[in-house]
């Protein structure tokens, strides 16, 4: 058991403990497991191993008088067979290359279609319609803003983090869903089995489904090729580990007897929202001794920063001890105090704190402007000597990220008027006005992204034109307001494209594509291209609309945006009726006509989807984010990254002690997780006590407290925080655990803040910070 403090070197440690086993231990690079959390980090990895690896290797085979047996292992050793992924994709690719010749294959649904079918076929929509009081009641404690919902596609989205744990956590859902039980909780098991029984019925799986998958496979010995000789099993990131993963590694160590290595740090645990569960981490030792009857050398320590200066590793390191009440949570007994390896840069913690959002758009776009597109930036009151200024060599913007709690660029509508801009959209518009821009693809919905709108409203007018008889069929269909709501601004975006008549494309219009998609679904005459073929997926569609949409070409939000809709669309081949193709019609009109019905499963399945807001995009697919680009990302994206300049948000939106917000910064009740935890325990008899030996309020504060040490670590060489003015007030009551309030209501910044006499004075400024 290895805890890794932040910039300890752990992907070193992980590479240099594989290699160690291959070219000291003599063990198969094929036999060796390392598991990452996220796809970055597996490639991450795997880039070292060869790197560094093939160096070794060279350098061992140059050797004099090596012998005939290491000559002949080094010789033949290829590093790149290292079994290396997220934990999910390993399941993934074991069972697919564990398949015999008569069993169908399996397919892994995305989150998005998961839930679709959990509405359709897990009846969620029947039940929640027919028992909504009952179902509200229940569901209420887990929505975004703690009201009852009030649709089905509210209830959806507090149901489903429900249903993944029930295999997540290992919950016996039985005794959840018994007759001794309340009504809800025997609707929500019910409509729990019944979307597993489908999944099972249609060789599908979810990502849950995929991992309980493997585990069946493993407790009943028969252990996929894949992993059948597998020797040594490296682990990252631990603490994000949930129950059924813990299980997983624990059943593959006995079924193969091999060596078991986890690395990870509790302070830096994120994923509770996604059924991590920190407790399992701190108790490795007591609970790898009971499972695997070892005693696990360890815990083992790295606590050197190799990242950032001291000025910001002393800045982290009080900020985690700053409340007395998060020790208890932390590994016991107490871990040693991360120490900065880096010599003092005399560059201290900077902030920038502005009465309102748009000003410190502005004020921060003119402090990177002076940094990466000036000569530098000075502190005008000389309080430290050096220039602060981008690198000689290749510096610019992508050297920088800004980080919060969320990235969105507009609130929620509210009561029915528009939505407000956030602190992250106005910085938009004032780098745009200084000639820089950032890269945020989640910082605005999917479907309301100007683009987006205009190529699924003509993708709608190609598959589902109004000349139809009876018009729009998604007009007729059973799907939420919200969808269709959305599906006639994206067809009034495309009508407004193809009225501008944009210039032809290889000869071809615009017009002219949506017309020849026009006949075929309708029936029409020849000479028509389509016409070729009796069906074509909808993605052809797609892709022979994106020329007349250059940005999803040209810029990188855009490719990140075609990328979402494009996996929408592929992931309905696998569980979409006509598997996400359009078949040609033989009679239009009839409501039996498969060409009728195909369109009908599109609109369904992809269109209405990304209308109601249930696809995320995905910015892994960009290897690289342009360098001219600032970096806007949540502080979970940002786990196990570094940057020169690390902005954190720590409040520019917050103006008043909104309640609403409070969960963001202060919370005054458990959070939707927390809750869902307790309301779970009863029926997890292992993990329920581990959890509840804090409460939901102590675990959602401990939440907020990790996130922020985790964004105040990410920096190499500068951190600066940003923030409203009204934070800084003597007497605010905007508590912000990132700005040092405890969890008691004490305030360390006010603590820290030295005057002379008796008159306090305006706003409060921490020693340790400099603020600008």
């Amino acid at each position: 058991m290895i805890v890794a403090g932040p910039g300890s070197g752990k992907t070193t440690v992980l590479v240099l403990r594989a290699l160690r086993h291959m070219l000291v231990d003599r063990i198969a690079p094929e036999r060796i497991v390392i598991t990452t959390f996220t796809k970055k980090a597996a490639r991450e990895i795997r880039s070292r191993l060869i790197e560094w690896g093939e160096a070794i290797v060279d350098q061992a085979t140059a050797m004099q008088h090596l012998d005939a047996a290491d000559q002949a292992i080094l010789r033949h050793l290829d590093v790149n067979r290292v079994v290396t992924g997220t934990l999910d994709s390993i399941c993934q690719e074991a069972l697919g290359s564990d398949r015999h010749a008569d069993e169908p294959p399996l397919v892994t649904l995305e989150a998005f279609a998961a839930n679709v079918i959990l509405q359709r076929r897990g009846r969620l929509g029947q039940v929640f319609t027919a028992n909504q009081a009952e179902m509200a009641d229940f569901l209420a404690p887990f929505t975004f803003d703690g009201t009852p919902p009030s649709t089905v596609g509210e209830a959806s989205r507090a149901l489903v983090p429900i249903v993944e744990r029930f295999i997540q956590d290992r919950v016996n859902v039985d005794a959840f869903g018994a007759a001794s039980q309340p009504y809800a909780h025997q609707l929500i098991a019910g409509i729990a089995a019944d979307y597993r029984r489908y999944l099972r019925e249609n060789n599908l799986l979810d990502f849950s489904s995929l991992e309980e998958a493997i585990l069946n496979r493993l407790q009943a010995r028969r252990v996929p090729t894949l992993l059948a000789d597998t020797a040594v099993v490296l682990v990252d990131e631990y603490q994000d580990t949930n129950a059924l993963q813990e299980a997983i590694y624990f059943e593959l160590v006995l079924a193969t007897g091999a060596s078991f290595t986890v690395v990870g740090d509790d302070d830096q645990s994120l994923y509770r929202f996604r059924g991590a569960t920190i407790e399992l981490f701190r108790a490795f030792v007591e609970r790898c001794q009971n499972r695997l009857g070892i005693a696990p050398q360890g815990p083992l320590y790295l606590v050197e920063n190799y990242r950032s200066t001291p000025e910001i590793v002393d800045f982290f390191n009080a900020f985690v001890r700053e409340d007395p009440n998060f020790a208890p949570a932390r590994i016991q007994p107490p871990k040693p105090v991360i120490r900065a390896n880096a010599a003092a840069s005399q560059m201290p913690v900077l902030a920038m704190f502005r009465p309102d959002a748009p000003t410190l758009a502005n004020d921060l776009t003119g402090f990177l402007s002076d940094v990466f597109r000036g000569g530098g930036y000075r502190d005008p009151n000389g309080r430290y000597p050096d220039l602060l200024r981008r690198a000689a060599e290749g510096g610019d913007l992508g050297d920088a990220v800004l980080l919060g709690f969320s990235v969105l660029e507009m609130q929620r509508p509210f009561r029915g008027n528009p939505p407000k801009p956030r602190f992250a959209h106005h910085l938009r518009n004032a780098l745009m006005g200084s000639g820089m821009s950032m890269f945020n693809p989640r910082g605005r919905s999917l479907r309301d992204i100007e683009q987006v709108e205009q190529l699924l409203g003509l993708a709608i007018l190609a598959i589902d034109p109004p000349s139809r008889h009876g018009g729009h069929l998604f007009d007729l269909m059973t799907i939420t307001n919200e969808a269709k709501f959305f599906m006639h601004r994206w067809v009034a975006a495309g009508r407004a494209l193809l009225a501008a008549a944009p210039a032809p494309i290889y000869g071809r219009t615009l017009q002219q594509e949506v017309g020849e998609w026009n006949r075929f679904v309708l029936g029409g005459p020849n000479p028509n291209p389509k016409w070729s073929s009796r069906d074509w997926p909808f993605l052809d569609v797609l892709y022979g609309l994106v020329p007349w949409v250059p940005h999803f070409e040209e810029d990188p939000e855009g490719q990140v945006y075609l990328e979402a809709i494009s996996r929408a669309a592929g992931q309905a081949a696998g569980f979409s009726a006509y598997s996400g193709k359009i078949v040609r019609p033989v009679d239009p009109i009839a409501d039996e006509d498969h060409g009728r019905r195909s369109i009908l499963a599109i609109l369904r399945d992809v269109i209405a989807p990304i209308a109601e807001n249930v696809i995320d995009v995905d910015e892994e697919i960009m290897p690289s984010v342009p360098r001219d680009r600032l970096n806007v990302m949540t502080i979970h994206q940002a786990k196990g990254l570094e940057y020169p300049l690390v902005i954190v948000d720590v409040g520019a939106d917050f103006t008043m002690d909104a309640p609403k917000n409070r969960f963001r910064r202060f919370p005054d009740a458990p959070s939707a997780t927390a809750q869902i935890e307790d309301a779970l325990a009863p029926f997890t008899p292992e993990l329920g006590p581990l959890r509840t030996a804090r409460s939901g309020l102590d675990r959602s504060f401990e939440d907020l407290i990790r996130l922020f040490y985790v964004a105040f670590s990410r920096p190499q060489s500068v951190l600066m925080l940003v923030g409203c003015e009204k934070l800084r007030g003597w007497k605010s009551n905007i508590k912000h655990v990132a700005t040092g309030w405890r969890q008691d209501q004490s305030w360390a910044w006010k603590d820290q803040t030295s005057y002379v006499g008796r008159r306090a004075p305006p706003i409060v400024s921490p020693p340790s910070i400099h603020f600008i």
